[in-house]
């Protein structure tokens, strides 16, 4: 039986930096499945971004993790 959490991808790790001087980069790096993660398979993704969706990015990151922390349900808001 699959939950919903067989469908969230895991992040195994991230980079940032700049593209061009101008555009904020980050490359993700996932495991699709937990199969995956089980057997070493990773997927990468570059997302380029303006520097303010990037601060607001970041924001959010921010507030979500807080609410993880103290362990509130998930809110399901998207941006």
């Amino acid at each position: 039986m699959t939950n919903d959490f067989d469908m969230i991808g895991a992040l195994t790790s991230f980079s940032v930096g700049t593209l061009d001087g101008r555009d904020a980069m980050m490359v993700i790096e996932i495991a699709a499945t937990p199969d995956e993660f089980a057997r070493g398979i990773r997927h990468q993704m570059p997302v380029a971004m303006t520097a303010d969706r990037a601060r607001e990015l970041g924001e959010a990151l921010l507030l979500a993790a807080e609410a993880a922390l103290m362990g509130d349900t998930p809110t399901g808001a998207l941006n």
